[in-house]
């Protein structure tokens, strides 16, 4: 069975894990960065709910649901800390945080074609499509909070 899995999803995950271990140290960041890479998960995030569940209504809500429950509710723990201006832009400490986020997209996704791929029944499940796009909502919605953090601390100063 796994000789019938494409290569190109391991060399996205590869890409993402390497652009994963440069967040995890710290740089100096344009504003506009974090928000284009939060922008960039939650295209990524909410194609994976399109295109596996359509554009109903179950889906589409329990995405945005997550996505705002982690963009507001879990804002103060998903933050960045110890952001420093530095000019037009912002030291960012380092984290291992955008990793896990961009690698439980990543695995939510894959499992999920797998998933769809050997025609199990659970993707058919109410339940189940709830489940799977509200965790990939949440994982996109903690790139929007932390992209906003940082917006937040340049308009502040």
């Amino acid at each position: 069975m796994t000789a019938s899995l494409p290569v190109w999803p391991f060399a996205i995950l590869a890409g993402l894990v390497v652009l994963g271990i440069r967040q995890s140290r710290d740089r100096v960041v344009e504003p506009g960065a974090m928000a284009r890479m939060a922008l960039a998960m939650l295209v990524f995030s909410l194609y994976g709910v399109t295109t596996a569940f359509g554009t109903e209504p179950l889906p589409i809500a329990a995405w945005a649901a997550g996505f705002a429950a982690s963009m507001f509710l879990g804002a103060p723990v998903l933050a960045p800390r110890g952001l420093a201006r530095e000019g037009d832009a912002v030291r960012v400490p380092g984290s291992w945080l955008p990793l896990a986020l961009m690698v439980g997209i990543f695995v939510a996704k894959f499992a999920l074609g797998f998933a769809a791929g050997v025609g199990a029944h659970v993707v058919q499940q109410a339940w189940f499509v709830a489940v799977v796009s509200a965790a990939l909502g949440m994982f996109s919605g903690a790139f929007a909070a932390r992209a906003m953090a940082v917006q937040r601390f340049v308009r502040a100063r």
